[in-house]
């Protein structure tokens, strides 16, 4: 998997995308419900910023391709002075979305392909529009999600990889917030550990090259299986 998302991060087109989603999907097709994203934006707001930084590690592999993911890691991480990993953690934002954006148009023929229910409205966000109402349909073989927006105009999602997945047990979410806890607290006792021995900076680390980026990006929060 990390040398396809190296590929994807590196030229993000509807092939290296639908590659990582191949991918992600096939180390764990569990989904993340946007109950679990507004659950991190929730402790985002409540300035708990460790635990929404460990909440994420826990999640399932295809938050790589998730803006929103990358979003919330980036507010995190900024709060808590890491200068690297907001700057990581935004160039993957955009990536997301330059990949999503090249799935399609948007269009009945060309429908934008999703790997997650909060993809439909990042992708709305950035083009300016807002939902109205929407429905699922099927279309040539697959489901597609309509959403009408505000303006009249439809966008086209194909939604097959979202639907097609089974939810994740109540075990399941309950070993991934104990995983989560558990790195919480190793990620506030490393922080502590640092104060106490003076090894916290706040000097804005410097611009990394595009290369070290896409090599970060390929390690970070990645399963280590290729």
């Amino acid at each position: 998997m990390q040398r396809r998302l190296m590929q994807f991060v590196e030229s993000p087109t509807r092939e290296t995308y639908l590659a990582v989603r191949e991918a992600a999907l096939a180390e764990t097709p569990l989904p993340i419900a946007a109950t679990d994203l507004a659950t991190l934006a929730d402790l985002l707001e409540a300035e708990a910023h460790d635990e929404v930084l460990a909440r994420i590690d826990a999640l399932p592999a295809s938050k790589v391709l998730s803006p929103r993911v990358h979003y919330l890691a980036a507010e995190a991480a900024e709060a808590l002075g890491d200068l690297e990993t907001v700057e990581l953690e935004r160039f993957l934002f955009v990536v997301c979305l330059r990949g999503l954006l090249a799935t399609g148009d948007g269009t009945r023929h060309a429908p934008y392909s999703v790997c997650h229910a909060t993809d439909e409205h990042d992708l709305l966000e950035t083009s300016g529009l807002a939902p109205a109402r929407q429905q699922v349909v099927e279309h040539e073989g697959a489901l597609c999600d309509v959403v009408t927006c505000t303006d009249g105009r439809e966008v086209w999602f194909d939604v097959s990889a979202v639907l097609s997945r089974p939810l994740p047990s109540d075990s399941a979410r309950k070993s991934a917030r104990v995983n989560a806890a558990r790195k919480s607290a190793a990620r506030a006792g490393k922080a502590a550990s640092a104060t106490s021995s003076g090894k916290v900076s706040t000097r804005r680390a410097p611009s990394r090259t595009a290369t070290q980026t896409t090599r970060s990006a390929a390690r970070r929060r990645v399963p280590s299986s290729g």
